[in-house]
């Protein structure tokens, strides 16, 4: 006989046992276990999630206490490993466990926080019959903050007590109430999202579709300042100048539609608050990798690049500092205000000569003369073209990706996302080819800052000759990926996917013909 499938069962409230036993008694069987009456097993547990809320939009709690850090999967899984000795705030903090590794699967680079406190009790309960055998056996987890409560209940089969399943199943099916645990619990789980949805309407004015995702990005830029400021983790900076930049760009590529005097004048200002991020950002990349680096050169290298990421470390604390002040003065907080209350109102930000052109039309066009540049910059890449070349196509295939992302609810949108994942494919390599350009010119810029007569330096200059070397192979293997990239990108099978979604023109111009006809 087959064993049934395990089932699981959440409830807004704590598993009450005397009423299952009442239902039970005709039966003839009973559940027996302490849940929720033995105060001795209570252990006051940290529910813990990212600022993005990476393990509850994975339908999971992560909750510490004092002996385990357990994940609860809403599906009906549960992954416990031993509460770490010291604090963490990184899942590569964490020592060697199952937790550890889901956790740098879901989010390797952001801080866990507390999101909340609950008393954790956690049962197993037995279903017996009428001779007292086992005939299931139910995992309980309940979790409460005052009068909140959350359970989480798994039954386990026994073979040969297939009907007793069902009927502890049936039960417990009526007993379940709708809620997830945040709401059951009053949890504050972070709506945040890096990438929210934008609604456009294909007819609006194109003005009126450029102040919505200007707002959009600009509240992704204002909602990251808090945690930029405490330094929890550097995806706050990340997130921040990406989202500026997507407003920076698409301000640049919907021409025609601000006037000139105001885009020149947005463009001074996000080039003023931008600029004092750029080391701090550059920094915290060199820092993030630094495994990486010291897994690139010989172990008797490591010693100078100890002294590398020392000076590395001095700059982005320095950098900080700057980007903090920077964020808590007046003069910032005043510009990005003025910024933000120039896009509330689209009437009454000033139009330039297309500001009235219909959204969808504008956008498609924009996107096929951006998507038309970029092959035609593409074709002319080989083996020998030069760095700046590269980093010119980097630049431009990011600018068509920010503007396929931003015009993306006008368009159909499985065949956007097909487009989307192709072009994030090619700017893999772009970025990585980049990043490994601009290292090499860090590295040496480093050296420059030592001096020659310091203790460490013949060491520090031969850690960062090796990686150097290292860093051009590598340049080199990016180089031959772009090359291999590319050629699908600008193909006749992805040509002629742009211009079906995109060339909305001659689409329009065929249709009209047909009506003629």
């Amino acid at each position: 006989m087959n064993l049934p499938a395990s089932q699981t069962f959440m409830l807004s409230a704590a598993i009450n046992v005397n009423k299952i036993n009442a239902i039970l008694k005709d039966a003839n069987m009973t559940l027996a276990g302490t849940a929720c009456d033995s105060p001795d097993k209570d252990e006051e547990g940290t529910v813990l999630d990212t600022f993005d809320a990476a393990v509850y939009n994975s339908d999971a709690l992560l909750i510490q206490t004092e002996s385990n850090l357990t994940r609860i999967g809403l599906s009906g899984d549960v992954t416990v490993q031993a509460a770490p000795e010291s604090k963490w705030q990184f899942a590569r903090q964490l020592p060697q466990g199952p937790v550890r590794d889901l956790l740098l699967d879901l989010s390797a680079l952001r801080a866990f926080t507390p999101v909340g406190q609950v008393t954790i009790i956690q049962d197993t309960l037995s279903l017996l019959d009428d001779e007292q055998k086992t005939c299931c056996r139910i995992e309980s987890v309940t979790l409460s903050r005052g009068k909140f409560i959350w359970t989480w209940l798994r039954t386990r089969p026994m073979r040969g007590y297939n009907d007793s399943h069902t009927l502890i199943c049936d039960i417990l099916k009526n007993m379940e109430k709708p809620g997830l645990p945040a709401q059951a619990l009053k949890l504050k789980v972070s709506d945040y999202t890096s990438k929210p949805v934008i609604h456009l309407s294909e007819t609006a004015p194109a003005r009126q579709s450029l102040c919505t995702i200007v707002q959009i990005f600009l509240q992704v830029t204002r909602r990251n300042e808090p945690g930029l400021i405490d330094d929890l983790d550097t995806e706050f900076l990340h997130q921040w100048r990406v989202s500026l930049r997507k407003v920076r760009s698409v301000l640049t590529l919907f021409k025609g539609v601000v006037a000139t005097e105001t885009l020149d004048q947005l463009k001074l200002d996000f080039k003023e608050i931008m600029q004092d991020t750029n080391m701090m950002r550059d920094r915290d990349v060199y820092l993030l990798s630094k495994d990486d680096y010291f897994a690139l050169v010989p172990p008797q290298a490591h010693s100078g690049l100890d002294v590398l990421f020392e000076l590395l470390q001095q700059d982005r604390d320095e950098a900080f500092g700057k980007v903090k002040a920077m964020l808590k003065s007046k003069e910032y907080k005043k510009q990005i205000k003025s910024i933000q209350k120039l896009f509330e109102n689209p009437k009454a930000l000033p139009k330039g000569p297309k500001a009235d052109a219909p959204s969808k039309l504008f956008a498609a066009d924009l996107v096929l003369k951006r998507y038309k540049k970029v092959c035609k910059l593409a074709k002319n890449i080989t083996e020998k073209t030069p760095d700046e070349t590269i980093h010119e196509l980097r630049i431009q295939c990011k600018k068509l990706r920010y503007l396929i992302e931003s015009a993306q609810p006008l368009f159909e949108d499985k065949p956007v996302k097909k487009l989307l994942k192709t072009l994030k494919g090619l700017q893999e390599h772009l970025g990585s080819f980049n990043d490994q350009s601009v290292q090499q010119a860090t590295l040496a810029q480093c050296l420059d800052r030592y001096p020659d007569t310091g203790p460490n330096a013949t060491a520090l200059a031969e850690s960062i000759g090796a990686l150097t070397a290292m860093l051009y192979r590598k340049q080199l293997a990016e180089r031959q990926m772009i090359i291999e990239n590319l050629s699908r990108f600008y193909s006749p099978e992805t040509q002629g996917a742009f211009n079906a979604l995109f060339d909305l023109k001659t689409t329009t111009k065929q249709a009209n013909t047909q009506v003629d006809l």
